[in-house]
């Protein structure tokens, strides 16, 4: 409130309701833009000598708590804007370290959000914030947050082998062989599945925009992946060398993409069944008029596939990795059991090794106690029979000796008891490990039963992975 009067103090017209409603419409102007510097949408009423400011919330569903971590996050945002060019790896790719990712999804999270709900918001803010394109595109990968310009391609002059942005075969080879000696193929596994998850999602995603946008999201998670391996002054080659790899592996990575929108075809996904219901022959009429042509789902064998015979495949496949999930299972419980039996054979071994040592200890013992009484005999027949001091060692030995027997005897029947035991263990070993066996050779039995329906269900990959590449 002070810093309200004091505006109108400057402005001259604290002192006259006439000059302030004069001046009210700018007033009001002034504070709104003020606020809208941050991303801020309020209400609000003026007066002469007092006002009051209404905030809209990111998300009027959410706390107080959620939207003040939000404001704080927009100016996070805010300030990676303004140093815009230090986030700026390659011109066309902001790229927002780690520790500035986490604080921004962090916030969100403390408040008991899924990380879901925090890129979701995330990413409203900085498409707003960044003022983006519907091409440009946003990505959580890396540990980073990258922001990915969309770029026009590039004009090059006639003869120009255009594949590898300009780029020559030879260097791209190189290039590829210094950076990735043992293939890049594990690396883009490695991030692919969470690529598909944000921004390619089949729960979610239709067909048209699936067209649109996968050769552009693919290009990019590249260029991420080349971020943090290549030097800087190999970064001029990027564009080349990502196209080089994509074409190296746009294969394998769209056989990855069908098989994970089969994930969603056999959990019955209805956007899935919906994707997948798109492909047939025939010819649809566009929003503009323009006709396109649609395609089949079709094998290597020519043969065609549509949703009812797609999701008949899954069903089967699904039954088939239940029966060998659950085989395995069994695998694993019986390799528990034989584990456990070889720890109770190491621990009877063991067992046995101390009693069998005491039970030697015990003998060196009993001989020496029986040296020590036939000495002492032959003592008390030399010395008058009056000798209680001898007399009396003699009985301690005779004691001793019995004392000792008893040991003896305590210690060989645990040994014997022992030895039992590790004869019942063994045996029960060599039965745990033909019934380990036995579990082994049902699931190589059960994968020879389900060998068809896998190798339907590959065929059906392939084939749904050749109708995504049609554009």
């Amino acid at each position: 409130m002070e810093h309200y009067l004091d505006l109108l103090n400057k402005l001259s017209v604290s002192a006259s309701e006439e000059r302030f409603n004069d001046k009210k419409g700018a007033i009001n102007k002034a504070l709104i833009t003020y606020f809208a510097h941050t991303h801020q949408k309020i209400d609000l009423h003026t007066a002469v000598d007092t006002f009051t400011i209404k905030k809209h919330f990111l998300d009027p569903s959410r706390s107080e708590i959620f939207d003040r971590i939000a404001h704080r996050n927009t100016s996070i945002l805010l300030d990676v804007l303004d140093r815009k060019e230090e986030f700026l790896p390659l011109p066309f790719l902001v790229s927002i370290p780690p520790p500035i990712r986490a604080q921004i999804i962090e916030g969100y999270s403390s408040t008991g959000e899924s990380m879901e709900i925090a890129r979701h918001f995330t990413r409203q803010q900085i498409d707003t914030i960044f003022t983006l394109d519907e091409r440009d595109i946003i990505f959580f990968l890396q540990g980073k947050i990258s922001i990915r310009y969309y770029t026009p391609p590039k004009k090059f002059p006639a003869g120009t082998d255009k594949r590898f942005a300009g780029e020559s075969v030879e260097n791209m080879e190189a290039m590829y062989r210094h950076y990735f000696p043992g293939g890049a193929w594990e690396s883009i596994e490695a991030i692919l599945g969470e690529v598909l998850e944000d921004r390619l999602n089949f729960s979610v995603i239709d067909n048209n925009t699936f067209t649109k946008s996968f050769i552009p999201v693919f290009r990019s998670m590249i260029e991420i992946l080349l971020l943090d391996r290549v030097s800087e002054e190999d970064r001029s080659k990027i564009e080349g060398q990502t196209g080089f790899i994509l074409r190296q592996y746009f294969h394998p990575i769209l056989l990855y993409t069908a098989k994970n929108l089969l994930d969603f075809v056999e959990n019955r996904d209805k956007n899935a069944e919906a994707f997948v219901k798109y492909f047939t022959d025939d010819i649809i009429i566009d929003g503009a008029g323009n006709k396109i042509q649609k395609f089949a789902i079709t094998d290597r064998r020519q043969q065609k596939w549509n949703y009812s015979s797609v999701v008949s495949v899954m069903m089967q496949y699904k039954q088939s990795k239940i029966r060998i999930a659950a085989q395995k299972e069994s695998i694993v419980s019986a390799q528990e059991r034989v584990n456990e039996s070889q720890n109770d054979i190491a621990t009877e071994k063991k067992h046995k090794l101390e009693i069998a040592e005491k039970l030697d200890e015990v003998e060196t013992m009993v001989s020496a106690n029986d040296t020590k009484i036939l000495e002492l005999k032959g003592q008390i027949s030399n010395t008058p029979e009056d000798d209680i001091a001898l007399k009396s060692e003699l009985k301690n030995g005779h004691d001793l000796y019995n004392e000792l027997f008893k040991m003896k005897k305590n210690y060989s029947t645990q040994l014997e008891l022992t030895r039992n035991r590790l004869t019942n263990k063994m045996s029960e070993l060599a039965q745990r490990h033909k019934k380990l066996e036995y579990e082994k050779k049902s699931l190589q039995s059960i994968i020879e039963q389900t060998a068809s329906v896998k190798e339907m269900y590959e065929l059906v990959a392939e084939a749904v992975s050749l109708v995504l590449a049609k554009r």
